[in-house]
């Protein structure tokens, strides 16, 4: 009995504390120290028997040690498994990490402090050593321990608090012994010491509840009725007896249980007064074992069996099952599903029995059958007793039927029909003849670009019986494209196919066999097969599908254009004193051009004609063999296309062309080369001008009188021009010499007598437009009055016009005053003009230049 004041706790245990003393049904694995044997990877050292008794406000170092006997190192986790949640309370840490490498030992430590408010009782937990990534197949290994918390050997017991004792007294040394639906009564002598009247209760969470019963004294009414009591009143100083009986189950498990008995006072409910009781029921040894028959008839399949072990005792039970043969002859085979089991208290197991027959032709031909006979024998693990060891049984195997004849008639038969076959293989069989199982093309399409040449393939069974292979190759109209291939099969394989063929019994497999199928085209081949001579001799033709070998790809001139359609030819003459830099460059045609495949592309070929086919700029050659020439990579990009722009063609004269571009492919056998024209290309000639129209390095006016002196000479005059036309321009001085060159000049003779002549310069340009100049020789007789008086008069008029020009600013016709001076030819006059830059009514002739 314990009497000590502590703070009120409560308890979770609701089944009761058991100490595996003999068996125990929990299903841990590991129930002694399987680590240390010798085929584990690690080994185990617990500190611990498995049971440790410990007083409250005590520490409990509780060690593992760990030794790495595998070949590498591991990490090794320990940790403790609590289910109460009590010990996480009483330990700082539950889990600890260990690295050891191979043949090394370490060693963890668990303190455990017990409070001193712990209740007595019995804590079990678990203590679990894993080792998952480098030992997965032999971790986790666990061990079973528990924590079996003592009352204080020194309990402060205050005077005046209640007390209660049970008899009979039992201890962990010498526990009450009770048998499975046995009753161990309990008498708990309670004493209030108290001076107050109080009220007790038993109570025990730790059995269950149909374990035991508690009886409290009864009561009586004031009307003198006699009532159970739930419940036990004292008055001070007096003492009573509660009854507590131990009632456990027929059921019940084999083990030492310590159930916990707390008295609770009414007045003093933080008063806690406990006692333990320490119970034991013993084994019993009760294993029913029967061999239950599913199948025992059998022919050609196996029979059933079962063995059925039934527990009814309460410990558990470690059975090892073994079949044995009871005849002489070994004829059957014996399979069981487990040659070790385990049965739980209380709870029945079933194991197949199979048993197979074996040795065929031992079975009986005539009767009922034969008796096979065996047993199954059962052993403890622990010699532990048994009710039944040996469980015969048997298997009958049927006899065989009444057609077990029909075998060896079909097999006679069977041999008449072979020997009949043989003769017939001998004497009369045609010898299998080869057949083409395939003959095919080994690419569908080819490319002459790649150099290619058609590849064939084919399969011929029985190429034993092979004389020769012809294959030609055709095109799809018949026609023969190529030469015939012949090959002899007679002494085997030919030389040639031998890396390529592959021959077995049975067939003939070449692939791979190059023809001379070069050219581009599409091409059918034709197989000729012939077999050797004998019985059955036969020729057979195959044919492939159309192969094509696609031809190279031509250069193709995907466009010819010019740069523009129309050119207008610019004039140079007038520009010769501006800036080179600044000039208009002269009218020329220029060309684009695209060209596919440019990598096929021998040379190109430009040549200018008129709309009438005349060749008006000669044939241009460019060699492409080398790549792009020097002459076209300023205006060439070759890329997948050729493609130039704004190439000059020297084409710069006035008229219409035609350019025509052909591309040569390198390979010109039987191709034609690619050609192209471009549309009608334009060059407008320039407008026709006169530039210059002098008389003696001055530019002439429209008339001159010159006066005709005696004994003097004819005045030297040279007249001078220059125009600016388009070739094909036509220049004219009339009335003669005619057709002149654009620049020239040619001296003027005068008549030696009066008279008037024009000299009209007249151009003509390729569109027919005509510009013209004239100018005007008088000669007068100075000693006619009328002429003097029109020469004066000339005179003045020109002498005023010169000063009237002066005075405005207006530059005029240069006029020589005083007759012919300007032109340095003494009394040549220049008659005015009604208008500067126009000729008076009176001047001839009429026309002037038309610009």
């Amino acid at each position: 009995m314990v009497s000590e004041r502590y703070s009120p706790l409560s308890t979770s245990n609701s089944e009761p504390f058991r100490q595996n003393g003999t068996e125990d049904s929990s299903e841990i694995a590991e129930s002694s120290n399987p680590a240390l044997a010798p085929s584990k990877p690690l080994a185990v050292i617990l500190n611990s028997s498995g049971k440790e008794r410990v007083v409250p406000g005590s520490v409990f170092s509780f060690s593992v040690t760990i030794s790495n006997k595998g070949t590498q190192s591991a990490i090794i986790d320990v940790s403790i498994d609590d289910r109460s949640t009590l010990l996480q309370q009483w330990c700082l840490s539950l889990r600890e990490r260990l690295a050891l490498g191979p043949d090394q030992s370490g060693e963890v430590v668990f303190p455990i402090r017990v409070p001193t408010n712990a209740l007595p009782g019995l804590y079990p937990y678990l203590v679990v050593v894993d080792a998952q990534e480098h030992y997965p197949e032999d971790t986790p290994l666990q061990f079973a321990q528990q924590i079996q918390i003592l009352p204080a050997t020194q309990d402060a017991v205050h005077t005046s608090d209640p007390t209660f004792a049970l008899q009979p007294t039992t201890t962990s040394t010498q526990p009450a012994i009770i048998q499975p639906g046995g009753a161990l009564p309990l008498q708990v002598m309670v004493h209030n010491r108290s001076d107050r009247v109080d009220r007790f209760r038993l109570l025990c969470t730790d059995l269950p509840r149909a374990w035991f019963f508690i009886t409290y004294p009864q009561g009586v009414q004031g009307s003198g009725l006699v009532v159970n009591s739930d419940s036990l009143n004292l008055n001070p100083g007096e003492q009573s007896l509660i009854s507590f009986v131990i009632t456990p189950p027929l059921d019940a498990l084999a083990g030492t249980y310590i159930p916990t008995l707390r008295l609770y006072s009414e007045n003093s409910p933080e008063l806690v007064l406990l006692d333990l009781v320490y119970l034991q029921v013993p084994p019993t040894y009760l294993l029913q074992a029967e061999l239950r028959t599913i199948i025992s008839r059998v022919r050609r399949q196996a029979g059933l069996y079962q063995v059925r072990l039934n527990n009814i005792g309460n410990t558990r039970r470690d059975v090892f099952l073994r079949i044995n043969n009871l005849d002489e002859d070994d004829l059957c085979t014996y399979t069981l599903e487990h040659t070790q089991v385990q049965v739980a208290p209380k709870a029945a197991v079933g194991i197949q029995v199979q048993v197979q027959p074996k040795k065929w032709w031992r079975r009986p031909i005539f009767g009922g059958g034969r008796v096979l006979n065996f047993s199954v024998d059962l052993e403890d693990s622990r010699q532990l007793p048994l009710t039944v060891d040996n469980l015969p049984g048997f298997l009958l195997w049927e006899a065989r039927p009444w057609w077990q004849f029909l075998p060896l008639l079909l097999l006679g038969i069977l041999g008449l029909l072979a020997i009949a076959y043989l003769l017939w293989w001998l004497l009369f069989r045609v010898p299998p003849l080869p057949k083409v199982a395939q003959f095919f093309s080994e690419e569908a399409s080819y490319a002459a670009i790649n150099g290619d040449a058609v590849r064939l393939g084919w399969q011929i069974s029985q190429p034993d019986r092979l004389e020769s292979l012809k294959i030609t190759g055709l095109s799809p109209e018949g026609a023969v494209l190529t030469r015939p291939e012949v090959y002899d099969f007679s002494q085997g394989i030919p030389s040639v196919l031998q890396p390529l063929c592959t021959q077995t019994p049975v067939s003939l497999d070449c692939r791979n066999v190059r023809t001379s199928a070069r050219k581009p085209g599409t091409y059918q081949f034709e197989m000729v097969m012939s077999s050797k001579p004998g019985r059955g001799e036969l020729s057979e033709t195959v044919k492939t599908n159309p192969v094509t070998i696609a031809a190279i790809p031509q250069p193709q001139i995907l466009s010819l254009t010019s740069t523009q359609p129309v050119y207008q030819e610019i004039s140079q003459v007038g520009d010769r004193a501006a800036n080179p830099a600044t000039r208009p460059k002269p009218a020329e045609i220029r060309l684009n051009w695209a060209i596919a495949n440019p990598n096929q592309l021998q040379s190109l070929q430009l040549t200018g004609r008129t709309p009438e086919g005349a060749i008006v700029r000669p044939a241009r050659q460019y060699d492409f063999s080398q790549g792009v020439p020097a002459s076209l990579k300023e205006f060439c990009v070759l890329q997948e296309q050729l493609i130039c722009q704004n190439l000059p063609t020297n084409a710069r004269l006035p008229g219409d062309y035609l350019f025509e571009l052909v591309a040569s492919p390198k390979n010109t056998l039987n191709v034609k080369p690619a050609a192209r024209k471009t549309d009608l290309i334009k060059i407008l000639p320039k407008p026709s001008r006169i530039l210059e129209f002098k008389l003696n390095g001055k530019n002439a006016a429209a008339k001159y009188v010159i006066p005709i002196l005696p004994n003097q000479p004819l005045p030297r005059l040279l007249l001078s021009w220059q125009v600016d036309g388009s070739a094909g321009t036509k220049v004219e001085l009339l009335p003669a010499p005619g057709s002149v060159p654009l620049v020239a000049s040619i001296p003027l003779i005068l008549s030696p007598k009066p008279g008037s002549v024009t000299v009209m310069l007249q151009v003509t340009s390729p569109a027919g437009q005509q510009v013209m100049r004239a100018v005007t020789l008088e000669t007068v007789d100075p000693t006619d009055p009328a002429a003097a008086t029109a020469a004066a008069v000339a005179k003045a008029i020109a002498e005023s016009q010169k000063q009237a020009g002066q005075k405005s600013g207006t530059p005029g016709q240069p006029a020589s005053p005083g007759g012919a001076a300007g032109l340095g030819v003494p009394g040549l006059t220049t008659p005015a003009t009604s208008a500067p830059g126009r000729l008076s009514p009176v001047e001839l002739p009429p026309q002037f230049d038309r610009r």
